[in-house]
């Protein structure tokens, strides 16, 4: 299985409302062997030192999108852990109400989601991939406890 994004990654700028920083947001298509698999949205907080990842995968079946699910994660410390870690949040909730986006899952459901190894997979390429999420999640500072 290959994945590849489908064009440029698109990168945003914008201005924290809690902290005054700018941040970047990335978004894109991604393709595994060549077709159409997923859309994401991912957007790096420094003030909290973590990435926010909502990933829609499906068929993409126009207009109704009757298969389409919105997984969401955070990528960050957490107690006790020295280095980031992915954690599942509700997906979608900072993203519009089109149709495209499909059912949006919270924990419990992405947890029993058949396709949460592909989310996870996804991710994972992302970080690797993605120039916002590569840059901020392998070179984030060791959480203060840990040092």
């Amino acid at each position: 299985m290959r994945f590849e994004f489908d064009g440029e990654v698109t990168t945003r700028h914008r201005r924290c409302d809690v902290c005054g920083e700018v941040h970047d947001l990335d978004s894109g298509f991604v393709t595994r062997d060549g077709d159409r698999y997923a859309v994401y949205f991912a957007a790096w907080y420094p003030h909290e030192g973590e990435a926010w990842v909502d990933v829609t995968l499906g068929s993409w079946q126009a207009p109704e999108y009757p298969d389409q699910v919105t997984f969401g994660c955070r990528i960050g410390h957490v107690p006790g852990q020295a280095e980031p870690a992915c954690s599942l949040t509700q997906g979608g909730a900072a993203l519009g109400d089109e149709p495209i986006f499909g059912r949006r899952l919270d924990r419990d459901a992405a947890l029993t989601d058949p396709r949460l190894s592909a989310f996870w997979e996804l991710v994972d390429w992302l970080i690797v991939n993605d120039p916002l999420l590569h840059r901020h999640v392998f070179h984030m500072p060791p959480t203060p406890d840990s040092a």
